[in-house]
């Protein structure tokens, strides 16, 4: 299935419905995270993945770990992450990466398209609440989350009804063997905040 948003497109699939153009994006926007060599980049591996048990195309393809999957594009694949059930509790925003001439700008391509999908996702299915996980080194996005929930920071113009409504858990959570900074939302608090 593809959307129009704010002049974006957004594909959603799983590993049971996704098309080739999809498979391509995907492709494409894992080369391009491996090639940035940020923390975490092995994640993004496509070559020889299907021996590789921490790349995303072997947790997509080979674990069909992920409930719904989402890229967003703007003439080209620009941001991705996908979503799962974990221990009965719902994780979005999970392996999100998203191209750097659109991580700042007031693109919010993660916040604005994929996570209110997938949000809505789990609502469906009778979830009242999801989580978001960070990994340990992510230290300065998490602690700027932190600050927007807390009132501390703006979002320079960007979606905030997410991030104002996070709740933050104190202990770290053992998620697929990899420690992890968890933040909970409740849905029906978000969706009043969009009120």
């Amino acid at each position: 299935m593809s959307k129009q948003k704010q002049n974006y497109y957004i594909d959603t699939f799983s590993s049971k419905n996704i098309s080739d153009v999809q498979n391509e994006k995907l492709i494409s926007l894992c080369d391009l995270a491996y090639s940035l060599q940020e923390p975490a980049y092995e994640n993004y591996c496509t070559e020889d993945w299907q021996s590789k048990n921490n790349s995303l195309l072997y947790v997509f393809y080979k674990k069909q770990r992920f409930d719904m999957f989402n890229i967003v594009s703007d003439q080209k694949p620009i941001a991705m992450s996908g979503t799962y059930l974990w221990n009965d509790t719902p994780i979005i925003g999970v392996r999100a990466f998203t191209h750097p001439d659109y991580r700042g700008g007031g693109h919010w391509c993660q916040a604005r398209n994929i996570f209110p999908l997938q949000i809505d996702y789990w609502e469906s299915k009778g979830y009242d609440k999801v989580w978001m996980t960070f990994n340990e080194y992510n230290h300065r996005l998490v602690n700027f989350l932190r600050r927007m929930s807390e009132g501390r920071a703006s979002t320079f113009g960007g979606p905030r009804e997410i991030y104002q409504n996070l709740k933050w858990h104190d202990e770290l959570k053992e998620i697929q063997y990899t420690p992890q900074i968890v933040a909970e939302l409740h849905i029906a608090q978000y969706k009043n905040s969009l009120l």
